[in-house]
């Protein structure tokens, strides 16, 4: 690069075994857009990253919230069916018919049979 250089700015002998870097011209404003486009560009990962991260603890908490709401109607569920299963025993239907209603059971000459 150094002939190069010294051949164009015409220096000969004095520049011939350095590396003569040229100034960059200020109006070229490439570097510019390329570290803006840069700058964008990382900004808008890490955007994504923390969406992301975000999504994944919000959706932790609705599926902690899920699993206590299930907890919650399963033991209701059981509940119920013990409350179901109290309130049809026959012990229960039997008393609140002759005590409540005054049924009782049928005589002899009450029951027909019918062929």
């Amino acid at each position: 690069m150094s002939q190069t250089v010294t051949k164009k700015m015409g220096f000969t002998g004095v520049l011939t075994g350095q590396d003569v870097r040229v100034r960059r011209d200020l109006r070229d404003l490439s570097f510019l857009y390329f570290s803006v486009l840069s700058a964008f560009v990382l900004v808008c990962v890490a955007l994504v990253f923390l969406w992301s991260r975000m999504t994944v603890v919000n959706t932790g908490y609705e599926i902690s919230k899920a699993n206590t709401a299930r907890a919650a109607l399963i033991d209701r569920n059981k509940r119920l069916r013990l409350e179901f299963m109290k309130l049809k025993s026959p012990e229960r239907v039997e008393k609140i018919a002759s005590k409540e209603l005054g049924l009782v059971h049928p005589t002899g000459e009450q029951i027909v049979n019918i062929r």
